[in-house]
């Protein structure tokens, strides 16, 4: 087994952080409509609110963009490019969600990490993006609410990975340098409990309008 806490785990961690926390959502929205998206609609920095404050499709689609970058390309670039260790690069990984759900320039009121965890889970292990994508399609299909149908997408991320490693089939990255079962387990429940964190406002919301 690797040694996860290390000087190099500690500075990875610092970087991505940051990385995850640039305000894209926040800064185009400013500079497209004067708004602060922190304070307008939901009050999500993410695609969906971006575009409704805004009212802009080239706002949301940029922020959607960048956002599934700031996962996908740091993590691309540890795993395949520095062949950093897998442990490391994974906790690089869970910087980037905390980076962008709890950005420290916008008193750590960020997104809810989906399109940033989506670009993550592109390069480790695009089964779990795939179930992910197929649960809401589900949800969207019985509810008609995005929000209902992210969440509850979300939710079902833990089971997800679970069943990815039922089947050995599905298990991808067994190459990388480092890579065990268990920290491909452990790292991924890490990240979907970190988006997680994010999306119980939304079920919170939900039932108070039933109420």
């Amino acid at each position: 087994m690797i040694e996860i806490i290390t000087i190099e785990s500690v500075i990875v961690f610092v970087l991505c952080y940051i990385i995850g926390s640039f305000p894209t959502a926040y800064l185009l929205v400013k500079a497209a409509s004067g708004k602060d998206v922190t304070r307008e609609g939901s009050g999500n920095v993410g695609t969906l609110n971006s575009f409704q404050v805004s009212k802009s499709k080239w706002v949301g689609i940029v922020v959607l963009l960048t956002d599934l970058f700031k996962g996908l390309v740091p993590v691309y670039i540890m795993m395949y490019v520095m062949n950093m260790a897998y442990p490391v690069a994974m906790i690089g990984a869970c910087a980037l969600i905390l980076g962008h759900n709890y950005p420290v320039w916008l008193k750590f009121k960020g997104g809810r990490g989906l399109a940033t965890g989506a670009g993550i889970f592109m390069i480790v292990n695009f089964y779990i993006l795939v179930g992910w994508l197929l649960v809401w399609a589900a949800a969207f299909a019985f509810k008609r609410d995005v929000l209902i149908a992210n969440a509850a997408a979300t939710f079902s991320l833990p089971l997800i990975v679970v069943l990815v490693n039922i089947f050995p089939w599905m298990v991808t990255g067994s190459g990388l340098n480092g890579f065990t079962l268990t920290y491909f387990t452990v790292f991924s429940l890490v990240i979907t409990f970190i988006i997680l964190l994010r999306h119980t406002e939304v079920f919170k919301k939900s039932e108070k309008k039933v109420s």
